[in-house]
């Protein structure tokens, strides 16, 4: 998932930018056909096809003259020995055109190239390359300034983004790699070290608040040794912060020691917790449709997973009646002692002790899971200070066909978590994903409540939907206007790539769901019964 940490130099990312060589070569060979001098009759035909219009010295094309190709391509402008030469114009069937200097048929010395949506270059050209010193204006108000070559910034240059932000220094292949200075749209200013465009070495940034950090920095974040001193001090009366910085975060040794704690924690209480937890999981009621809550808190590097599971299964226990029928799985430094944490063998264990407990045909089963994501498709499984396995969308899938649950809704709240839905969906099954198999999700920072999605699904929309899938509707649209509102979110073309929520489901599962819903808001006399 995307996250806003501390320690993160607002707006500054990576430039990376491939320009396509819209310029095409047009040689006019030797071999025309002459035509009679008249208005609607061309003075010769190229061996491409091309109409020329204009004179011609021992049948080559020569002095000013005009070209119409069949295609749409057009060219206006001076002709030496039958080739561009000199001032001219060339239009382009899909909107492109150039304007200014040939030489030997090619572009060669001042010009402009113009793009459609605004985008454009103009300066200096060689051999059909925009190559020298010049500017290139993009579509989404990305400008840039200074030498290029073969399209892109290298040498001496000025970057600015859509968002307002500004980079100087030396470019190569379009990116700073060298001492150089960063201006934010906000006022705050770094002079340092970049590599690949981001702000990355020894260097000093004071933010707009007045903030100033002297040190490493790495990946646009502080990383390494390094000094933070507060324009004010803080509410700890402290107004210096030194030493080792990690990715934005103060290394705290108080924390590394609870951290080797908690891992001998582990060892020797987690099977307990495990076991004692089991215990506790209540038989299949007869009679109705029971549902059974397993939820999920995959990264312990960040406290906002556990939040979330703890919020959804304290509300499934309030609405659904899962109070006795649910659990969760956690990885957190603050729960090691108290609560199972969330592995592949304890996911696993924990979906066969449901599955023995609850009437497997009839009863339904509800997955959450949340945490980082891959575009592997991988579940990040993380627990502070100890190493473990990631859990895999074919191993899940896998996991829970051995349990032989029937019905089952498992929500996936992760980056890529789209790519999840194909090995989960079957007949009797509805899966949500949070992003779509290729994209990033929202939300992640560690002081954050919920995620974007785990909010707008689970707070806002689920309370006030007669189903799953109507939530789902709901959720989907509160998160893309969420994402647009977040300018933190555009990327240097003042674009945002949105989650886009997925959902798979089908008329099996609803009707079974609706169902459920039906016998599980009912009185209980009332109850439906399963069959």
């Amino acid at each position: 998932m995307h996250c806003t940490k501390a320690g993160f130099v607002p707006g500054a990312r990576g430039r990376a930018r491939t320009f396509m060589h819209h310029a095409a070569l047009f040689v006019i060979a030797a071999g025309l056909a002459i035509g009679a001098a008249s208005a609607a009759v061309p003075d010769a035909v190229t061996p491409d096809g091309g109409q020329y219009y204009g004179p011609l010295v021992d049948s080559k094309l020569q002095g000013k003259g005009k070209i119409r190709w069949t295609n749409g391509n057009t060219y206006d402008g001076n002709f030496e020995k039958g080739l561009f030469s000199g001032n001219g114009e060339m239009h382009f069937e899909k909107g492109s055109k150039y304007k200014g200097d040939f030489v030997n048929g090619r572009f060669q010395g001042k010009g402009r190239f113009d793009l459609a949506g605004g985008e454009y270059y103009a300066g200096e050209f060689s051999s059909n390359e925009f190559t020298g010193y010049g500017v290139h204006q993009g579509k989404n108000g990305v400008r840039q300034a200074g030498t290029f070559k073969k399209w892109q910034l290298e040498g001496p240059g000025r970057l600015s983004d859509a968002a307002g932000n500004t980079y100087e220094g030396i470019f190569t292949d379009g990116k700073l790699n060298q001492p150089g200075r960063y201006i934010s749209k906000d006022g705050g200013r770094y002079e340092g070290d970049f590599k690949d465009g981001k702000l990355d070495g020894m260097g000093i940034y004071r933010s707009a608040d007045g903030d100033e950090y002297k040190g490493s920095f790495a990946h646009n974040r502080y990383n390494g040794g390094g000094i933070l001193t507060y324009a004010s001090p803080q509410k700890d009366g402290h107004s210096k912060d030194i030493g080792i910085w990690s990715y934005g975060t103060l290394v705290d040794e108080a924390a590394d020691r609870q951290s080797e704690a908690n891992v001998e924690t582990a060892l020797y209480g987690q099977r307990a917790l495990l076991d004692k937890t089991f215990a506790t999981i209540a038989p299949h009621a007869p009679g109705k449709i029971n549902l059974y809550l397993l939820a999920v808190a995959g990264d312990g590097s960040q406290e906002v997973f556990r939040r979330e599971t703890a919020f959804v299964r304290a509300q499934f226990d309030r609405d659904f009646g899962t109070q006795g029928r649910s659990m969760v799985l956690v990885n957190s430094r603050n729960t090691v002692a108290e609560q199972p944490m969330a592995t592949v063998t304890s996911i696993r264990e924990s979906l066969n002790a449901i599955a023995a407990k609850m009437d497997k045909e009839n009863d339904i089963l509800f997955l959450y899971l949340s945490s980082h994501g891959s575009q592997s498709h991988e579940l990040s499984l993380a627990q502070n200070g100890m190493t473990l396995r990631n859990l895999e969308a074919k191993e899940l899938a896998k996991l829970l066909a051995a349990t032989g649950i029937r019905w089952k809704v498992v929500v996936v709240s992760a980056c890529y978590a789209g790519g999840f839905i194909d090995p989960l969906k079957d007949a009797h099954t509805m899966v949500i994903a949070a992003a779509r198999r290729d994209r990033t999700s929202f939300g992640c920072a560690d002081d954050n409540d919920f995620t974007y999605f785990g909010r707008a699904f689970f707070q806002k929309s689920v309370p006030a939907s007669a189903s799953f899938s109507e939530a789902f509707d709901k959720a989907k649209a509160l998160v893309t206007a969420w994402e647009a509102d977040d300018t933190q979110l555009k990327d240097e073309d003042g674009e945002i790539l949105h989650s886009e929520p997925q959902m798979y489901h089908n008329a099996a599962i609803d009707a079974y769901l609706k169902k459920w819903r039906a016998q599980a808001t009912a009185p209980t006399t009332h109850a439906a019964q399963a069959k």
